[in-house]
């Protein structure tokens, strides 16, 4: 048996976004070079532990990554009147998000073992932007995942892999509500704000946070591999319940007391499946052809619910959804990369090109979802230290995201005065609109984005 540690740096990147392409996946991880769904490497822990068998290899792998958003929105206002739209503010932001792992993966014959600790690049939400204020004045999401995996070697092509993984997540969300709109009057302005902080957190030990992986991996025909998985969603289940806590700034012209309660968030995160070919091109060459996709339209939004006994006499809403208006969402990815020959493998190399679908219509798209079409370039080297068993590995990722203009926007204050003109008609469209939340400030405008990822990995081999 060859064991072979990896201890794995990898990088600072100077800034995180607002969310990911895909609010749920790590840049760093399945499109990046030197990792996939084919790969025994210990990446495939969380993305297919299947893989983990291919070669007779253990590893041990410590990893830093991280991102950086650069997000450019300028602005439309509109004219609750008469629908016009106008140029409004312009927002430029850059964020920093970075992300950790540890993985240790063991092999005895027939069967792989692994285990891992990581939290990936959070989700990071807009903050010190006043006019976003509706849409978000801030928060993130991240969360820390163990992970305990298998792979069995069913025969000498075909490998089998499962893993559970025990997911706690940390929520932060940060906006204003409009009072006077509520009422059904015109917007309000700062004097008629009511500022919300949530912050909730899945519980510390539970099987809700369980979430498992299958995957298979093969030898389809001689040099060229296959390998598919499978995620389920946190609990199996149709929901995760997020409780914690909801700070309540009133309105200034309510008396601006602060008003504190316990509040739930409930959410639907997405399954997902991550696949990828591998094929030998040349004795030094492999190709990869990768993709993933996401069942994101469960993510349609934050539902949250806040509890105290004078919120109702407040005029504090105990329920509220905060849309994300996400949509499935499809990546693909394809490239060359070195192959990778143990010990006498000085030097390695990669690159890869990609193309991932929106992941939000135009019309939903909002402050706090950016994530239209994008297209991706994600490079990389290794390289071994002379004389040691030591080597140094980098890997970057750029993903862009063409200008999108949204004219016709899902979110419209004009929505709640309508509802409550038409005496709260429930099937109404101003009524439906308002609970699912769209029934504030407009988003329109025009968007532009771009993402970079970064990871630096420093290996080591055991003799």
């Amino acid at each position: 048996m060859v064991a072979r540690p990896i201890l794995a740096l990898a990088p600072l990147a100077c800034a995180a976004s607002l969310a990911h392409a895909s609010p749920r996946t790590d840049p760093t991880t399945g499109r990046a070079v030197f990792t996939g769904a084919t790969l025994p490497n210990a990446t495939s822990i969380g993305l297919n532990p299947a893989a983990l068998g291919i070669e007779p290899f253990g590893e041990v792998l410590v990893a830093l990554t991280s991102t950086l958003d650069q997000l450019h929105i300028d602005q439309q206002d509109l004219d609750v009147a008469n629908g016009a739209l106008s140029p409004g503010a312009r927002v430029r932001a850059v964020e920093v998000s970075p992300g950790a792992m540890v993985g240790l993966v063991v092999h005895t014959g027939r069967y792989t073992l692994g285990v891992q600790a990581q939290s990936a690049p959070s989700e990071q939400f807009i903050e010190g932007y006043d006019v976003l204020r509706y849409h978000t004045s801030g928060g993130w999401q991240r969360d820390y995942v163990g992970t305990i995996a298998g792979s069995i070697r069913v025969t000498s092509k075909y490998f089998v892999g499962a893993h559970i993984a025990h997911s706690n997540t940390f929520l932060r969300l940060r906006y204003a509500r409009d009072t006077a709109l509520a009422q059904g009057g015109a917007p309000g302005g700062p004097d008629a704000d009511e500022a919300y902080d949530v912050a909730v957190r899945s519980p510390y030990i539970s099987s809700s946070n369980l979430k498992v992986t299958v995957g298979v991996a093969a030898k389809v025909y001689r040099d060229i591999w296959v390998g598919v998985a499978y995620h389920t969603p946190p609990g199996l289940g149709i929901q995760s319940e997020l409780p914690g806590d909801v700070d309540v700034t009133r309105a200034p012209s309510a008396g601006g007391d602060r008003v504190q309660g316990s509040s739930t968030v409930i959410v639907q995160y997405p399954a997902s499946v991550d696949a990828e070919v591998r094929a030998r091109l040349t004795e030094q060459l492999d190709l990869h052809v990768g993709g993933r996709w996401e069942d994101l339209s469960r993510f349609r939004a934050y539902d949250v619910r806040a509890y105290n006994s004078t919120f109702t006499d407040a005029g504090i809403p105990e329920w509220t959804l905060r849309p994300r208006g996400l949509h499935d969402s499809f990546a693909l990815w394809s490239g060359i990369e070195r192959a990778y020959r143990g010990r006498e493998t000085a030097w390695r190399y990669g690159g890869r090109i990609g193309y991932e679908t929106s992941a939000v219509d135009d019309d939903t798209l909002s402050p706090t979802t950016i994530a239209p079409r994008s297209f991706t370039l994600d490079a990389g080297g290794e390289l071994r230290i002379a004389g040691t068993s030591w080597s140094v590995q980098l890997s970057y990722g750029l993903q862009l995201f063409p200008p999108v203009t949204v004219t016709h926007s899902d979110f419209d204050p004009r929505f709640q005065i309508e509802c409550i003109e038409s005496g709260h008609d429930y099937e109404s469209r101003g009524c439906a609109a308002s609970r699912e939340g769209y029934a504030i400030a407009t988003a329109a405008g025009t968007y532009g984005r771009l993402q970079h990822a970064l990871r630096l990995a420093l290996r080591y081999e055991l003799p």
